[in-house]
């Protein structure tokens, strides 16, 4: 509903010191749940990095090249052949359909529950699956 060059004027106003918009959305919710959280009910899901999907729809499922799917397409196609990184480095990345079943699990808890408190869900593999940035 708004067009392009609208979007461009305001964007560098509404995000103020912050980055990009991705930060600016974060501080938003953050702000929404303060301002609200007391009429509502509500649960934090905070994955770590988002990967392709485990089982649903199909395994290796993505629906974009963003983030370490890019990386890793561009890794397989011999476009990226080195990448700054420490080999022992945790990636901790997540398969989407296990966030989208974790965020799902939150919300119908959050719903029947009706905690007192804001519950937050780290949904990450930790150790379960370690994968190294080496490993690309």
């Amino acid at each position: 509903w708004m067009d392009d060059d609208l979007v461009n004027d305001i964007t560098p106003k509404l995000l103020g010191k912050r980055p990009n918009t991705y930060t600016y959305t974060k501080a938003l919710a953050e702000t929404v749940v303060q301002q609200e959280g007391a009429k509502l009910n509500i649960a934090i899901v905070r994955p770590s990095i988002i990967g392709a999907s485990w089982k649903e729809p199909f395994p290796g499922w993505i629906d974009n090249f963003n983030g370490p799917s890019g990386i890793f397409i561009a890794a397989g196609k011999g476009i990226l052949r080195t990448m700054r990184a420490s080999n022992n480095a945790l990636a901790d990345l997540v398969p989407v359909d296990v966030v989208v079943n974790t965020t799902l699990a939150a919300a119908w808890y959050s719903g029947i529950n009706r905690p007192r408190k804001v519950m937050v869900y780290n949904c990450t593999t930790g150790g379960t699956n370690p994968f190294h940035w080496s490993e690309v």
